[in-house]
């Protein structure tokens, strides 16, 4: 068997992987940076502050009860507080303006658009970040479990995989979702297969 060989040419290649040297030399960055925090001791301006206020009670607004998603939870106001503080160190200010608070709530909301989504909803999720299970799929985890652990009482080899599947679109899971789910949880140890195709929860 021959093997590919790509269509470049030696000084195309070069041109590709030369050196990119960065916009600042790193020396001169860490200097930057040393003399920032032992310089720079910002303090926030009272429109900073509502500013960071407001986004935070805005995503706190979009989860209503306990059990809701919440974008942002309560111990994470100080993070966004010292973002804004960074922010206002790397422009060697002593304190942190509207521009700083805007800074961060530009990152932090393109950070969740990027990675906090749950793709059921469309809606802004912690848990994505944090534990990779949207609430919407946490949801349909406990309602299978809950049907798993009903349907498993009727039968003495466990619940038959068929009824499981049955009765989960009853209750609004479709078939491919609830085979996804049930493997998930025979991974984690949550459910086990006393007999082949009958379930039974740990």
């Amino acid at each position: 068997m021959e093997n590919a060989t790509p269509d470049f040419s030696e000084e195309e290649v070069e041109t590709v992987t030369e050196q990119v040297d960065p916009t600042i030399d790193p020396e001169l960055l860490r200097k930057y940076i040393a003399y920032a925090k032992r310089n720079c001791y910002p303090t926030m301006t009272e429109e900073a502050k509502d500013q960071i206020e407001e986004f935070y009670v805005d995503l706190r607004s979009k989860g209503q009860d306990e059990d809701a998603a919440v974008p942002v939870t309560a111990r994470k106001i100080e993070a966004l507080i010292r973002l804004a503080e960074a922010s206002a160190r790397v422009r060697l200010s002593d304190t942190v303006e509207a521009e700083d608070a805007e800074r961060v709530i530009d990152i932090v909301y393109s950070c969740l658009q990027d990675i906090g989504i749950d793709p059921e909803t469309g809606e802004l999720d912690a848990d994505v970040v944090e534990t990779g299970t949207s609430k919407s799929q946490r949801d349909r985890i406990q309602n299978i479990k809950g049907v798993i652990e009903e349907i498993e009482e009727e039968y003495d080899d466990g619940a038959p995989l068929d009824v499981v599947i049955e009765r989960a679109e009853e209750v609004g899971i479709d078939e491919s979702d609830a085979e996804h789910e049930i493997e998930k949880l025979k991974q984690q140890g949550e459910l086990y297969e006393p007999k082949n195709g009958h379930l039974r929860t740990t």
